[in-house]
């Protein structure tokens, strides 16, 4: 395993600390009301859940109900990019991320991408991206501060 052998579930070693310290900035953001360590779903791996203050979160734009940032961060071998998703949801059915991860069954899709969906019927559509920063806190900034508030603002009109 990437994290010196240590099951996904029980952080440990540079992915604890990387997760911890994105889990610390993104509990610093003015507009978080939640941020813990949860199960994924199929109960293997952690992840990092942010609540968003829909009525602070890029000047109350959202128009959902709740919307929340899910932020997962693997550690690879110096040499081999690390890999990472930092996925939105509203629960309107809008979600979309940026990811760092292969898509075995899908070679079309760029390592490093960017998909969204309008609705949990839809299929994701891609695009590739190129990140400004490699380093987890610059990458968490530059999602929750520049990339992630422009998907909103174009969603609801405001750009």
């Amino acid at each position: 395993m990437a994290d010196g052998g240590s099951q996904p579930i029980n952080l440990s070693g540079r992915r604890s600390r990387i997760m911890d310290q994105l889990r610390v900035n993104l509990r610093n953001h003015p507009a978080t009301d939640y941020v813990a360590y949860e199960p994924t779903r199929d109960g293997l791996d952690s992840k990092i859940v942010v609540d968003f203050d829909t009525d602070i979160y890029v000047d109350g734009l959202i128009e959902a109900e709740t919307a929340h940032l899910e932020v997962t961060w693997w550690t690879h071998p110096i040499g081999t990019k690390d890999q990472f998703k930092f996925h939105y949801i509203e629960s309107a059915g809008y979600d979309c991320g940026w990811h760092r991860q292969p898509h075995p069954e899908r070679d079309e899709i760029p390592f490093d991408h960017f998909q969204q969906r309008a609705d949990p019927q839809n299929e994701y559509q891609y695009q590739a991206v190129e990140f400004n920063d490699d380093h987890p806190v610059g990458l968490v900034w530059e999602i929750v501060d520049t990339r992630l508030p422009r998907i909103i603002r174009a969603r609801y009109g405001s750009e």
